[in-house]
């Protein structure tokens, strides 16, 4: 249980894990440091890799391999196919913390 609070304990890798579950393909890391950045930042959201160089190598740096160092998500060295692993140990958590962070997930066209 410490793990999973440690993992969730940087809005970074919350926003990662609440991007991912929503997605059905693997997305890149410049993808995720768009939404990232939108999230964090002002909410405006800019096209993917344009100026968000901080929070992608935050992401290539720390939080990705932390995450898939725990078997969250696979994340290969390309950093152009990163997609979530399903696991029941996160489930309770990442939605509690989804409210707490206002995160409200939208539906998605099928």
């Amino acid at each position: 249980m410490t793990e999973t609070f440690d993992l969730l304990s940087h809005p970074y890798r919350r926003y990662v894990l609440y991007y991912l579950t929503r997605e059905s393909e693997a997305v890149g890391i410049d993808t995720l440091a768009a939404v990232i950045a939108n999230w964090d930042g002002d909410g405006t959201m800019t096209a993917p890799g344009s100026g968000h160089g901080d929070v992608e190598t935050a992401l290539r740096h720390t939080h990705l391999p932390k995450l898939a160092d725990a078997g969250i998500v696979l994340f290969g060295a390309n950093a152009d196919a990163i997609e979530f692993r399903a696991t029941d140990r996160f489930d309770r958590f990442l939605e509690e913390t989804a409210r707490l962070d206002g995160y409200v997930q939208t539906a998605t066209s099928e």
